[in-house]
C-alpha cells in the first residue's frame, strides 16, 4: 500500500483543482476499499508437489548438518535442496503446497519399507526388497521436513496423503523421487571394508613373518652366544696350561682352542643348538610374544610406506574389479524397487506426473587428479540407461531427469569445476573443529542446478 499512497497524493492534488478535495478524496477511498480486500485476499492451494527420495530431496550437507547441530538439526536449515528450488519455480503463481518426505540416507528398499505395504508388492512381485525405513529420523531421532506416520516409510506415507490430499481438493499432481545413491554407497563400503581387510591381512602376514625372521634370529644368536660360552668352558684349563694365564696370550689361546675344539665337535654343538633356543623361548615366551607384536606393527607400519602407491593401485584394481562385478545385479536391484514405488502410487490413485531424477555421479572426478573410482562414470550411465528405458515405458510412464548428463559429461577440466561449485567434493573447510566435508552433496547452487534442469525437462 506504501506505493498506492505516494502515488495518491500527486493525485489527489491534481483532483483538488479540478473537483475539489472532498471528492477527490471520496474517489479515492472508493478505490483504494477494493485494492485493500484484494491484496489481502490469500491465495487458495489446488494442488500438492510431493517429493521422496534421499538426502538430495532434503537438502542435506554435512556443513549445514555441522552448523545445526546445536540446534537440533530443524529442517528449516535445509530448505534449499532441489526439491524446494523445483517447487519454487513451479509455484509462481502460489496455488501449490509442498509436501517433503526426503530422508537422508534413505536406500531404494528403505524407502519402501519393511512394513505391510511390502509385503503387499511382494505378492505380485517378489523380487521387490524392503528394510527398516528412514534412519536419519527414526533411529537418530531426527526431524524431517514432513514427518510420516507414526513408523511409517516414505512410500506408505505418500500413498496415503495422494488419497488424503485428493479428498482435501488438492490432488498431488506431481511427484519426484530420487533414489539409489544410498545403495551403490553402501556397495562401496561394503566393497571397500573387504578391500581393507584384504590389505591388511596381506600386510600383517607379511609383517608378521618378518618379525617372526627377527625373533628367531635374537634366539638363535642367543643360544649361539650359550654355545661359545660352552666352549669356552671346555677350552680355558687346556688354554691355562699353554699361556699360564699370562694376557694377551691367554686370550689368544683360549681364541685358538675353541676354534680347533668347535670344529672337532660341530655335529655335538649343532645339536645343542635347538634344544638351546627351544630352553630360551619357553623361559622366556612372553617377553619374546610381546616383541614380536611390537615388530610387527613396526614391520608392518614400514612396509605400508614402503609399498604405500603399490598397495593404493593394486586395492583400486581389486574394487574396481569387484564393483563391476556386483553392480549389474545392484542396478537391477535399484530399477526394480524404484519401479515398484512408482506403481504403488499409481494404483493408489496417483493420476499426475512422476519424475524420476537420475543422480549425477558422486564417486567421479577427485578436484582435478582423475577419478574418485576409474570407470564409474560408465557404470553410473549404465544404471540411468535402465532407468530411462524402464521407466518409460508401460504403466509407469514416468518423466525421467539424467542428472549426470549436466554434471558428469564434460571432459576436464570443466567437469572438475562443474563438481567444485556444484557439489562439496572439494569442501575443505571445518566448522568448530569438524570436517565439512570432502562431500558428495550438493552445494546451494547445485541444487538449483538441478532443480532448473528437472524444470527444463519435466513440467507439470
Amino acid at each position: 500500500m506504501q506505493a498506492m499512497n505516494g502515488s495518491g497524493g500527486l493525485g489527489i492534488r491534481r483532483l483538488c483543482r479540478l473537483l475539489g478535495c472532498v471528492a477527490a478524496l471520496v474517489a479515492l477511498s472508493a478505490m483504494a476499499v477494493p485494492s485493500i480486500a484484494a491484496a489481502k485476499k490469500p491465495v487458495k492451494v489446488k494442488e500438492t508437489y510431493l517429493a521422496l527420495g534421499d538426502s538430495l530431496a532434503f537438502g542435506y550437507s554435512q556443513q549445514l548438518f555441522n552448523e545445526n547441530e546445536k540446534i537440533g538439526e530443524s529442517p528449516t536449515a535445509f530448505e534449499h535442496g532441489y526439491a524446494n528450488d523445483y517447487f519454487n519455480l513451479v509455484n509462481k503463481k502460489g496455488k501449490i503446497q509442498l509436501v517433503n518426505y526426503g530422508c537422508p540416507g534413505e536406500t531404494s528398499a528403505s524407502l519402501i519399507g519393511n512394513g505391510p505395504l511390502l509385503k503387499e508388492i511382494q505378492a505380485s512381485n517378489p523380487a521387490v526388497t524392503g528394510e527398516a525405513p528412514c534412519a536419519y529420523h527414526y533411529t537418530d531421532s531426527l526431524p524431517l521436513h514432513t514427518e510420516y506416520g507414526a513408523g511409517e516409510s516414505q512410500l506408505e506415507s505418500a500413498v496415503k496423503t495422494v488419497a488424503t490430499e485428493a479428498a482435501n481438493g488438492t490432488p498431488v499432481k506431481a511427484i519426484t523421487l530420487d533414489i539409489g545413491a544410498n545403495d551403490q554407497l553402501h556397495l562401496i563400503a561394503k566393497i571397500e571394508a573387504e578391500v581393507k581387510a584384504r590389505q591388511t591381512k596381506k600386510v600383517e602376514g607379511i609383517a608378521t613373518v618378518q618379525a617372526e625372521q627377527e625373533i628367531a634370529h635374537k634366539v638363535e644368536a642367543i643360544a649361539l652366544k650359550e654355545i661359545e660360552a660352552y666352549v669356552i668352558e671346555q677350552v680355558i684349563p687346556q688354554a691355562y696350561g699353554e699361556s699360564g694365564g699370562v694376557e694377551p696370550k691367554f686370550a689368544e689361546d683360549i681364541g685358538k682352542d675353541a676354534g680347533v675344539y668347535s670344529a672337532e665337535h660341530a655335529a655335538e654343538l649343532a645339536g645343542m643348538l635347538i634344544p638351546d633356543e627351544e630352553t630360551y623361548a619357553a623361559e622366556h615366551g612372553k617377553e619374546l610374544g610381546e616383541e614380536g607384536l611390537k615388530l610387527g606393527a613396526e614391520d608392518a607400519a614400514k612396509y605400508v610406506a614402503e609399498h604405500g602407491a603399490e598397495l593404493t593401485k593394486e586395492g583400486n584394481e581389486v574394487a574396481k574389479a569387484a564393483i563391476e562385478a556386483d553392480a549389474p545385479a545392484l542396478f537391477a536391484q535399484i530399477v526394480t524397487n524404484s519401479g515398484a514405488v512408482i506403481e504403488t502410487l499409481k494404483e493408489s490413485g496417483f493420476k499426475g506426473k512422476f519424475i524420476f531424477v537420475g543422480t549425477y555421479n558422486s564417486y567421479g572426478n577427485d578436484y582435478g587428479s582423475g577419478e574418485l573410482l576409474p570407470g564409474s562414470n560408465e557404470l553410473l550411465a549404465a544404471l540411468s540407461a535402465g532407468e530411462k528405458s524402464t521407466f518409460r515405458k508401460g504403466v509407469l510412464k514416468a518423466c525421467f531427469v539424467d542428472e549426470q548428463t549436466l554434471f558428469n559429461t564434460q571432459t576436464e577440466p570443466s567437469e572438475t569445476e562443474h563438481m567444485e561449485l556444484w557439489t562439496n567434493m572439494a569442501n575443505f573447510t571445518k566448522f568448530e573443529g569438524k570436517a565439512n566435508g570432502p562431500d558428495i552433496h550438493a552445494t546451494p547452487l547445485g541444487y538449483e542446478k538441478m532443480a532448473e534442469y528437472i524444470h527444463s525437462n519435466c513440467r507439470f
